[in-house]
């Protein structure tokens, strides 16, 4: 049986998550990576994905996360993120509004267009609406 630790997932507004888990897997630069017990400290930005939360005894909870940190310490972890929100909290109308507004803007390659943060607001968007179950396959799988 794994040994659980001290998780916490905060944004700015508030404190998510702040209970035991056994593991979590979030998506950081470098990749997928899982964390348990006893792993080494690190510090590594995240990408927005959806974090898998394993519980000792319970369900996985899962999390849309927009972007952050992730701290890896001694006595806790700590996910410091831009956004984190469990399926009920996804408001799936202004995620797909979201959704829209990105696509747009990537379709137009205007030069005036910051790409990267059309990606990023698409990405958050897309995982939002995937947690939610309402994420359009063929819409996703065109890129």
């Amino acid at each position: 049986m794994a040994t659980p630790y001290r998780l916490k997932v905060v944004t700015p507004e508030e404190t998510v998550y702040d209970q035991s888990a056994v593991m979590i897997v979030v998506r950081s630069t470098e990749g997928e990576i899982g964390i348990m017990a006893h792993h080494m400290r690190i510090i590594t930005p995240l990408l927005p994905h959806i974090m898998a939360v394993y519980q000792e005894n319970g369900p996985i909870q899962q999390f849309s996360v927009g972007g952050g940190f992730l701290e890896v310490g001694d006595e806790q972890t700590v996910v410091l993120a831009d956004s984190a929100e469990t399926a009920a909290r996804i408001d799936v109308a202004r995620a797909e509004r979201a959704q829209q507004r990105a696509l747009e803007r990537l379709a137009t390659g205007a030069p005036n267009i910051d790409l990267k943060r059309a990606q990023r607001a698409l990405a958050r968007a897309e995982n939002r609406l995937k947690l939610a179950g309402r994420l359009d396959r063929a819409v996703a799988s065109t890129r």
